[in-house]
């Protein structure tokens, strides 16, 4: 295959808050373009023959990966965001109750990211909003900027009848079934 220049053309950022029940969603439009970045996990071995732990591994392993994926937003659905921001931890905007702080994320609380393309889209069944969230005021356009974490899913979670166990992307781009 030879090499050229990719174009995954624009991109739609959609969101799927309640999986297997909800309805899959535009949030909004890139800005310029969604930054995607795999970010692998390893352990260091440390061993004797390269001086123990003060010393470069004899070995690595491999422990996973999430994807880290950054969107700076020109055209937004402020309901879609507000429902968003709450981060499925939060009953009431603006306010966080005592019983909520300690949620646990990635046991209940995720939700479906798709970066919806023509040519390749990316589909994260298990993601959660994460760091900060940033939006303009003032009397230009409203941007918004997020970062999500998206993990894999857990063993045995089911999204719409399919099993989605260990999948941390695909190209799934329909609504999954409720």
């Amino acid at each position: 295959m030879a090499d050229g220049i990719q174009l995954t053309g624009r991109v739609e950022v959609m969101i799927q808050l309640a999986v297997g029940a909800g309805q899959l969603v535009k949030l909004g439009e890139c800005l310029d373009m969604a930054d995607v970045e795999d970010r692998a996990f390893y352990n260091n071995i440390s061993g004797d023959r390269y001086g123990g732990p003060q010393g470069p591994p004899i070995d690595c392993q491999y422990l996973g990966s999430i994807y880290v994926v950054r969107c700076e937003l020109s055209r937004w659905d402020p309901a879609v965001f507000d429902a968003l921001k709450l981060r499925k931890a939060n009953a009431t905007a603006g306010k966080i109750l005592l019983s909520e702080v300690g949620t646990l994320m990635l046991a209940s609380n995720t939700f479906r990211l798709l970066l919806k393309s023509a040519t390749r889209p990316l589909n994260f069944p298990t993601a959660i909003l994460r760091d900060s969230l940033q939006f303009s005021m003032g009397t230009k356009f409203t941007s918004l900027s997020l970062q999500f974490e998206c993990h894999r899913c857990p063993d045995g979670l089911t999204r719409g009848g399919a099993d989605y166990s260990g999948i941390l992307y695909n190209a799934v781009t329909t609504e999954y079934a409720t």
